[in-house]
C-alpha cells in the first residue's frame, strides 16, 4: 500500500492531484481543513486542504482478490474516518486485527515469496495507521460515548481542549442524564455551558476607585504584546472613558518599546516617564498620584530570565495590580511553564493576546482551570484601541464549542 498526503488550496484541488497521481482507485483516508493551517505553518508546507490518500497497488496480480481486499481496506477506513457512522469510534481499535484475518481469506495464497512480504507490509501500515487515527480520541472512546455528546467531544477536541478535562465534563453529563434524556441536545449543551462557565474565572476590566489611583503593571515574556495591550487599555480609559491616564515604562532594555510607548502617549496627549530604578519607579508613582490610572510596562523576559528584577521594581508602598501576559499562540505546556516561571510575581489577572493569529481556542480553557487566576481581556489584533475585549464566558464558550470565530486564519 501507497500512502500519500496532498495539500491544496480547495477539495477539488486536492482531489484532481489524486486521481492525477493514484489514479481513480485511490482510498481517501482522511481530510482536514481550516485548523490545519497553524501546524503547515509551522511544518512549512502550504494550502488550505491537507488530504490523505492510499492506493493498494501492489496486489494488481490478484485480480479478484485484490478487488474484495481493496474494498475491505476502503470500508475500514472509511468507519475509521467518520465515528458518526455510529456514533462509537472507540469499537474501531480492535478492528485491525480483523483486518488481517479476513485479508488471510484473500491473500492466502501468495504467486510467491515478494507478495507475501507485499501483504505483510501492507497489513502493518494498515494497523498503524488505525491506532494513529483512534489515539487522538483514546480517553473518550472508554466512555461508550452517545452520539449528542461525542459531537461535542469533537468540537473540543477541535479546539485543543485537553481531553481529561472532556473526559471529567462529559462523563457527568451521563450521570446526571438518563439515556433517553442524552437525546435532547439543547438541555445537554445548556448543562455542558453551565460547567464550562464554572471553570472559568473572570476578573471584568480594570476597576478604578475614586479618590486613588489604580496602579496595573503588565508582565509576561518577550513577544507576547504588552506594550501594545498598554496602549490600548490607555486610550480606552483616556479616550472613551475620559479619565486621566498616566503611562510608565521599567522596559531598559528594548528601546523600539520605550519608543513605541512615547509615542501612544503623545499622540493621546498623555503624560509619559521611563524609569530604571525602583527608586524611579516610586517618585514616577508619586508624580502620577492624581491620576485615575497608572500603566506600567515591564521589559519583556523570558520566562527562565530576571523575573526577580521586575519584582524588584514592583516592590512598592503603592498598591499595584500585576497582569500576566501571554499569548495564545504559544503551545499549551509553554504557557504552563510561563505560568509557573511568574509565580514569583504576585500576579492577579491574566491577558490572553493574539487571538487573530490562532485557529484553536482551547488554550484559553486549558491554563485557566490550571492557573485558577481570574481572566480580564484578550486582544484580537493590532488597532488600537479596537482589538481588545473584556472577556466574558459566553465568548469564550463560543469559541471552545466552535461556533464563533475571531477572524478567519
Amino acid at each position: 500500500m501507497h500512502i500519500k498526503t496532498y495539500h491544496a488550496d480547495s477539495m477539488q484541488e486536492a482531489l484532481k492531484q489524486v486521481r492525477s497521481d493514484l489514479g481513480s482507485e485511490a482510498i481517501i483516508v482522511s481530510t482536514k481543513t481550516g485548523d490545519m493551517r497553524k501546524r503547515r505553518r509551522g511544518a512549512g508546507t502550504n494550502g488550505e486542504v491537507e488530504v490523505v490518500a492510499a492506493i493498494d497497488y501492489d496486489l494488481d496480480a490478484s485480480e479478484g482478490k485484490t478487488k474484495e481486499f481493496s474494498r475491505l481496506v476502503k470500508r475500514e477506513m472509511s468507519q475509521i474516518n467518520n465515528p458518526e457512522a455510529d456514533g462509537r469510534l472507540f469499537e474501531r481499535k480492535g478492528r485491525a486485527g480483523e483486518v488481517e484475518e479476513n485479508a488471510s481469506q484473500y491473500g492466502a495464497e501468495p504467486a510467491g515469496q515478494k507478495e507475501t512480504e507485499s501483504l505483510r507490509s501492507e497489513l502493518k501500515e494498515l494497523k498503524w495507521l488505525t491506532q494513529f487515527l483512534v489515539r487522538k480520541t483514546e480517553p473518550l472512546n472508554q466512555h461508550h460515548l452517545p452520539e449528542q455528546l461525542f459531537d461535542l467531544s469533537c468540537r473540543m477536541l477541535k479546539q485543543e481542549v485537553r481531553e481529561e478535562l472532556i473526559v471529567r465534563m462529559l462523563g457527568e453529563l451521563q450521570q446526571e442524564f438518563s439515556p433517553e434524556s442524552l437525546g435532547d441536545s439543547e438541555q445537554i449543551r445548556k448543562s455542558l455551558l453551565s460547567k464550562m462557565k464554572r471553570e472559568l474565572p473572570l476578573s471584568g476590566p480594570i476597576n478604578l476607585t475614586a479618590g486613588s489611583p489604580k496602579i496595573a503593571a503588565f508582565v509576561g515574556p518577550t513577544g507576547v504584546g504588552k506594550t501594545t495591550t498598554v496602549a490600548k487599555l490607555a486610550a480606552q480609559y483616556a479616550l472613551s472613558e475620559k479619565k486621566k491616564v498616566g503611562l510608565l515604562s521599567i522596559d531598559n532594555y528594548r528601546i523600539a518599546a520605550i519608543e513605541q510607548l512615547k509615542v501612544y502617549a503623545t499622540i493621546m496627549n498623555l503624560p509619559f516617564k521611563a524609569v530604571s530604578s525602583k527608586e524611579d519607579l516610586g517618585k514616577a508613582l508619586g508624580d502620577f498620584a492624581d491620576k485615575d490610572l497608572i500603566l506600567i510596562d515591564t521589559a519583556g523576559r523570558s520566562q527562565q530570565n530576571h523575573i526577580g528584577e521586575v519584582k524588584q521594581f514592583l516592590n512598592q508602598a503603592y498598591p499595584i495590580e500585576t497582569y500576566l501576559v501571554m499569548s495564545i499562540t504559544c503551545k499549551d505546556n509553554n504557557l504552563t511553564a510561563i505560568s509557573h516561571q511568574f509565580e514569583e510575581l504576585p500576579v492577579d489577572r491574566l491577558i490572553f493576546t493574539k487571538l487573530d493569529e490562532s485557529c484553536t481556542y482551547g488554550t484559553l480553557f486549558n491554563q485557566l482551570t490550571q492557573i485558577e487566576k481570574p481572566l480580564a481581556y484578550f486582544t484580537t489584533g493590532q488597532k488600537v484601541p479596537e482589538d481588545i475585549e473584556v472577556a466574558t464566558q459566553e465568548r469564550i464558550v463560543s469559541l471552545l464549542l466552535d461556533e464563533t470565530e475571531v477572524h478567519y486564519c
